[in-house]
């Protein structure tokens, strides 16, 4: 019913994040949160065995900064 989502840290938020962007940034807090991570397409990751969608756009309440946002299929 109810789908895992989490919003990846971005430095940059007044940027729309490409999808390298979104990438590194996704790589950064696999590391940082012992976490395997990868890619099976622009816009689709593993993280530990489970497949997430990639959404990069505005964040909810940011008042227009951008983000990225990994939700699970």
């Amino acid at each position: 019913m109810f789908k895992k989502s989490f919003w990846v840290p971005y430095e940059d938020s007044t940027v729309y994040p490409t999808s390298e962007k979104a990438r590194q940034a996704i790589m950064k807090y696999c590391e940082e949160s012992g976490e395997t991570c990868r890619f099976s397409g622009d816009d689709e990751v593993e993280i530990n065995g489970k497949t997430y969608e990639i959404y990069r756009g505005y964040e909810n309440g940011s008042r227009g900064n951008y983000g990225i946002k990994c939700k699970e299929k």
